[in-house]
């Protein structure tokens, strides 16, 4: 049987690189073939961060055109934005009559503000009340599993503990989730071949910028320091662009061939990172054109994201008004 999974976007701003798309995106999409998923951009939750109007339409638009291109299927899921369904908001509200303060100055994202020296005093009220809008975002559609990464379970528990002190006192109305923990590919490692992969350190391989850019992103590759010319056997193990030619290239005998030859200093290391673009070019190529085709259609764009809403909204009213009725928001006097 099909699991209902409700899975969160958060429009950060950031360019996709390799990095995010093995670890997070490609699973992460993959759960619509097997399940009914629900998948919403979470707009209000980037209101913590981004308060500027061009940049948080940017944002939005951008991981929308992103996730569409690399095989984001409406037609196999729900896909939309949060703030088109009022229902998140609201539920908000009654969510937070079902957590102490204590609790809520308990969780990460609070204490590690404070822990990087933010006074308590300068921490916004988006923040701090960020997961009583992610459990409304999350029991609003009743799923039975949350796909996060490690540092996320707390919000999925918190979530669970709202449920339960609701449903104490109204009966099994929510449905309690289980997190889904996802089993990275793994802290994939950066073109510096030493740290995570991440744009803020600039050892990334990106999806959708230039290819004269990814070009020099892939030949700027760490690989193996003791290797003086390409005569020189070359370790393979653990080198960055084999690393990456595992993940991207599609032609295994390729690969295969290259590193035997890489081993025996019968290959340079110019050539292995120009097959990598090579096989970058073919592996993104459809996801590229889609993602321009899309960006040039805002119509096509705006009835995806009606329709998710629709249907999103569907379920999450049904929700709204099983927990109005049960708490006598919905009574005699509006039925």
């Amino acid at each position: 049987m099909k699991k209902r999974i409700l899975s969160g976007i958060t429009p950060s701003g950031s360019a996709l690189h390799i990095g995010n798309y093995f670890g997070a995106v490609k699973p992460q999409i993959e759960l619509q073939n097997d399940n009914e998923t629900y998948y919403f951009v979470a707009d209000l939750h980037a209101l913590t961060t981004v308060q500027d109007k061009a940049g948080l339409e940017k944002n939005i638009t951008n991981v929308i055109l992103d996730y569409l291109a690399l095989g984001l299927d409406p037609q196999k899921c729900v896909f939309f934005r949060q703030s088109d369904v009022p229902a998140h908001s609201q539920m908000m509200v009654v969510l937070g009559n079902y957590v102490t303060l204590g609790h809520m100055q308990r969780m990460h994202a609070y204490k590690d503000k404070l822990q990087k020296g933010v006074t308590v005093d300068a921490v916004n009220m988006g923040l701090f009340n960020y997961p009583i809008l992610m459990a409304a975002d999350i029991l609003l559609y009743k799923p039975e599993f949350i796909p996060v990464g490690e540092d996320q379970r707390q919000h999925v528990e918190i979530t669970r503990d709202m449920a339960e002190s609701f449903n104490k006192k109204y009966g099994n109305v929510l449905v309690l989730p289980e997190p889904m923990i996802s089993k990275e590919v793994g802290r994939i490692v950066g073109t510096d071949g030493s740290r995570k992969m991440s744009k803020s350190l600039g050892n990334v391989i990106s999806i959708f910028e230039d290819e004269e850019v990814i070009h020099k992103q892939i030949m700027g590759c760490y690989t193996d320091p003791n290797r003086k010319k390409a005569t020189d056997p070359g370790r393979v193990e653990g080198n960055p662009v084999f690393v990456f030619h595992d993940l991207i290239n599609d032609d295994k005998n390729e690969v295969a061939d290259l590193k035997q030859r890489y081993g025996k200093g019968q290959v340079g290391d110019v050539e292995v990172k120009e097959r990598l673009f090579e096989a970058h070019k073919r592996l993104f190529s459809k996801a590229r054109q889609t993602r321009k085709a899309l960006e040039r259609d805002q119509e096509a764009l705006r009835a995806i994201l009606r329709d998710g809403a629709n249907k999103a909204s569907r379920v999450a009213n049904a929700t709204l008004e099983e927990v109005y009725s049960s708490i006598g928001i919905i009574n005699s006097l509006n039925k």
